[in-house]
């Protein structure tokens, strides 16, 4: 009873946690979807410790939220029918979330922090074609020719699927590499000795490669896509500020390698 306690007070812990993320916009689409801080990981985090039942109970949970907190997104459907209302729910709400809930299915199957980074990844592409099929069948008459229907789907979808992936997955690494949630009270990944410092020297090189990956994500795909139609435009790469992309890369990085370097030293000592 106590467990089971301790794991719902966890699960609206890390709901609440997901909902907050997911209105921490990195990048917001002119017809829907967005780039979060990686909405989705406190969900992944739940599954992972509490294994696929309670996860997908959670991923569903955060679901509805989301599709509550997206209420307004039916009134902008071309045809609004009992089909097309349901389509949207399911695939653009109920299914692409709660999938994040079978990351449960992966403990003991593989390394927890390849686990969660694997589940991450494949949650995300299976949300991607949820998208894609919403696209072309709820969305289908959007004033879109009906031979690109499901071109422009997969196209306008990836603008932003693509990113929130690589900032889901590098967070997840990240956090997975300096914590481990398998065991029961979540304890640092790798135990080290010293004052605090090495932990503090690693936490600070993985956010400033953390930052950089944001940063440089947000600088491409803001200007390889068409605010109007959602396009891939691959001719938007002569827009992106690579002079802000280059010093922040080099930036990011270098202090990442710094702090590194520092940080093996002293281990040594």
């Amino acid at each position: 009873m106590k467990k089971n306690t301790l794991a719902l007070c966890e699960a609206g812990i890390m709901i609440a946690l997901s909902t907050v993320l997911a209105m921490l916009k990195l990048i917001d689409m002119p017809y829907g979807g967005s780039v979060t801080f990686a909405q989705m990981l406190p969900i992944l985090i739940f599954a992972y410790r509490h294994g696929p039942k309670l996860g997908m109970g959670a991923a569903l949970t955060a679901s509805v939220i989301q599709l509550l907190l997206g209420l307004e997104n039916f009134s902008y459907l071309p045809l609004v029918t009992w089909y097309s209302i349901v389509v949207l729910a399911l695939l653009d709400y109920i299914v692409a979330y709660s999938v994040f809930g079978a990351v449960g299915f992966l403990r003991g199957k593989m390394n927890y922090r390849t686990a969660m980074t694997v589940g991450a990844v494949g949650a995300s592409v299976v949300r991607y074609l949820c998208h894609v099929i919403s696209g072309f069948t709820a969305w289908a008459a959007f004033e879109i020719p009906s031979g690109a229907v499901l071109a422009y789907s997969v196209g306008y979808n990836a603008t932003y699927m693509i990113p929130e992936t690589i900032v889901l997955a590098a967070a997840t690494y990240y956090i997975c590499s300096a914590i481990d949630f398998s065991k029961d009270t979540p304890v640092r990944a790798k135990r080290v000795s010293g004052d605090g410092n090495i932990a503090l020297m690693k936490l600070l090189s993985g956010l400033a490669v953390f930052a950089a990956i944001i940063v440089d994500t947000v600088l491409v795909f803001s200007e390889i896509q068409d605010a109007e139609t959602g396009d891939f435009i691959l001719s938007g790469l002569a827009n992106v500020d690579w002079i802000s992309f280059a010093v922040v890369t080099v930036v990011c990085l270098g202090a990442a390698v710094i702090l590194r370097v520092v940080d093996k030293k002293k281990e040594e000592k």
